[in-house]
């Protein structure tokens, strides 16, 4: 197992195993379905041996152990017969619920939580992307500090040590609180440079399209076809957790910020989306939003439905989407398929011209083909305007004069008429 996020440090815990029993937790008011497979590829992705998988329902959580003694006991027997080292819980569990567990089967319990802060801890290679691990491991470990130590359950204070004095829980909690706050000033520093960043291109007209989708639905590969980049990419859950920039020219539209995003999964949890607001952000600010959906997938309308949630969780809603379904190769031959989008695959290459003239389509809403006369004084404006690969053609005239046939927006239009030597012709 990759090494795990210190969330539980603040009792002692059984070490883990590789050996895992997944256990499914649903109870009378639970909306969602039991979902084991999906919670073993995440065990998969964290280097687990998943062994066991055993669905659980009850009217009500039990308040101290969140599914019954009755149920800790046959359970038990599991664990020993199997040599389970960790159970992992698909349900959140309180700290206490999550201690008196532990202490029944005496190997360690992770939530599903800590599961995906596991494998992303894993994942996380640049400065951000382990700045927010870490921000989401405290997040986690603030809601579950229990008492643990008894050499420091209370502090003692005042005149001659007269007094209670400061619980060690309450000084355990205010010191996570600072180093929450800390981590997060790093990473509004972080969330400015990329605003900074998208200031730039907005200024230059260049707009983006983020690729977002349930996790292994094949972004990153769809992303390395088209722009031809090397992005780490695996078949398996949150291959990539760092956000990837990579500028394209699309012909007949211009330059394009093609931005690969971490995956979505069902339930994200809130300390995660408060986490990786800075990553996700990225998805929020883009022009477009290309869905990735695995059509391979049985339930690939129900991740369809999780991420669109997940969306809406996030504030990006409102950002145009083109539904683009990916791994048609994955289907049986003859398989009709009756469903609004782009098919294609990232793998064999097929549909990606179908999917630019969508994404070529969509643009052109947004910006005008048209001639400009830029008059030698203003020489300047021409450089740019090839730098920023917006210029089609190019015509010299007579006086000195140049033509150039460029792709633009309408406001970049105005303020380029603004400027002496530059004026539009009909």
């Amino acid at each position: 197992m990759a090494a795990e996020p210190n969330t539980g440090i603040f009792f002692d815990r059984p070490d883990a195993g590789e050996r895992a029993l997944l256990l499914s937790v649903r109870f009378h008011r639970s909306v969602r379905d039991h979902d084991l497979d999906e919670l073993s590829e995440l065990a998969v992705s964290a280097e687990l041996i998943p062994v066991l998988s055993i669905e659980v329902n009850r009217p009500q959580p039990d308040p101290g152990l969140c599914i019954g003694q009755g149920k800790v006991t046959e359970l038990n027997g599991f664990i020993e017969s199997e040599a389970v080292g960790l159970v992992i819980v698909d349900h959140e569990l309180t700290a206490t619920q999550q201690k008196n567990l532990e202490a029944k089967w005496e190997v360690r319990v992770l939530t599903r939580t800590e599961l995906i802060v596991n494998v992303f801890a894993s994942r996380a290679r640049s400065y951000e992307g382990k700045l927010q691990v870490e921000l989401a491991c405290w997040e986690f470990a603030r809601t579950h500090v229990v008492r643990g130590w008894s050499h420091l359950d209370r502090q003692r204070g005042g005149v001659n040590l007269r007094g209670a004095g400061e619980s060690q829980r309450n000084i355990d909690k205010g010191l996570i609180q600072d180093r929450i706050q800390a981590v997060k000033k790093r990473l509004d520093k972080v969330s400015k440079q990329r605003q900074q960043q998208r200031n730039r291109r907005e200024s230059n007209g260049i707009p983006t399209v983020a690729l977002a989708g349930y996790t292994n639905a094949g972004k990153s590969t769809l992303f390395n076809r088209l722009c031809q980049a090397d992005v780490y990419a695996d078949d398996r859950l949150f291959a990539t957790l760092d956000p990837t920039m990579r500028r394209i020219n699309l012909k007949g539209t211009g330059q394009l910020v093609l931005a690969d995003t971490v995956g979505f999964v069902r339930d994200l949890p809130h300390s995660l989306v408060a986490a990786f607001q800075a990553t996700l952000e990225e998805v929020r600010k883009a022009d477009l939003i290309l869905h990735i959906i695995d059509v391979s997938s049985t339930d690939h309308s129900r991740l369809e439905e999780d991420v669109r949630d997940v969306l809406s969780e996030i504030g990006a809603d409102q950002v145009p989407v083109i539904k683009v379904f990916n791994k048609v190769d994955k289907l049986p031959k003859g398989t009709d398929i009756e469903l609004d989008g782009v098919y294609v695959s990232a793998i064999e290459g097929t549909g990606l011209d179908e999917l630019l003239d969508n994404v070529r389509e969509f643009f052109k809403k947004y910006r005008q083909e048209v001639v400009l006369q830029i008059q030698p004084q203003a020489n300047r404006i021409r450089s740019r305007l090839f730098d920023d690969k917006v210029v089609t053609s190019e015509t010299y005239e007579e006086d000195g004069s140049v033509k150039l046939k460029v792709i633009l927006e309408p406001n970049r239009i105005s303020e380029l008429l603004r400027i002496e030597g530059v004026s539009v012709q009909a």
